[in-house]
């Protein structure tokens, strides 16, 4: 128990300073001028589809099982499997990049992100930094991350979560994909064809 109460408090930490990255960027892209309600973020989300709908439904259920995680590293744990424990702290470096490329996409996308399917006035269309190579590096970053946790926490409910987020994030760029082509025409076709989706693409 006491093996799994440090790795519980590892995880615990590093999922808090991941999110706690995450909402320093994204209070400093909104507009004071014209904040959103809480309703008007939840309508926003709600207007992508079923995709919006069930991660904004998801996304309380996944913070249950990881307070429950907490309290209890051992319930629904697969700890009890003979996993390297080399592979577990592999898992905290993984997530330590998460966090390192999660704060450079928001750095680089500075004020045009948006948390819902949406493209903002003005918005030109970024290609430099990590959009250079790869068209979703935040989905990139999240898949990273979720990769982390399964090593790290060996915890049923988050593994099926991070399952689960996978079939959710692939059509959810497919929709902002469509979106931009949309908004960008050609140019973004262009941009593309010499990009990967969610990882660098091979040369040729």
């Amino acid at each position: 128990m006491a093996d799994e109460l440090v790795y519980a408090v590892i995880f615990v930490v590093s999922f808090v300073v991941f999110w706690m990255v995450r909402g320093y960027y994204i209070r400093k892209t909104r507009d004071p001028t014209a904040p959103r309600t809480r309703r008007e973020r939840r309508e926003a989300m709600k207007k992508e589809g079923w995709t919006g709908i069930a991660i904004y439904l998801l996304a309380p259920v996944e913070l249950t099982f990881i307070i429950i995680y907490i309290i209890n590293p051992l319930w629904l744990s697969l700890s009890f499997l003979m996993v390297p424990e080399i592979l577990r702290w592999l898992g905290l470096f993984i997530i330590i990049v998460s966090i390192l490329c999660a704060a450079w996409v928001h750095h680089t996308l500075g004020r045009a992100y948006s948390y819902a399917l949406e493209t903002k006035k003005e918005q030109t269309l970024i290609t430099i930094g990590p959009f250079s190579k790869v068209r979703h590096p935040l989905y990139s970053s999240h898949n990273i991350f979720n990769l982390g946790k399964i090593l790290l926490t060996l915890n049923i409910p988050l593994i099926l979560f991070a399952i689960i987020g996978v079939p959710l994030t692939f059509v959810r760029m497919k929709d902002e994909e469509r979106m931009m082509i949309d908004q960008y025409g050609e140019e973004y076709e262009e941009y593309m064809h010499r990009t990967g989706r969610i990882i660098p693409k091979l040369s040729g």
